[in-house]
């Protein structure tokens, strides 16, 4: 995953419902084994902040999961 590539929660591919959705905005280390920064955007998120996430639990949005 790089910067600027669009994910979302790997348990949410292939649900029928809305989707989380977020933008890479860093890659690195930090604690808890993450390894990337992820600027989450959806209901109730008035200024999304960047979250630590591992990327082992995000997948790709691509054409496959938006049509």
């Amino acid at each position: 995953m790089q910067v600027g590539d669009l994910v979302t929660y790997a348990f949410q591919v292939g649900r029928d419902v809305a989707m989380d959705v977020g933008l890479i905005v860093e890659t690195g280390k930090w604690t808890g084994n993450a390894d990337v920064k992820v600027l989450w955007m959806g209901p109730g998120r008035a200024s999304p902040d960047p979250i630590t996430q591992k990327s082992d639990h995000l997948r790709l949005i691509d054409k496959s999961l938006t049509t």
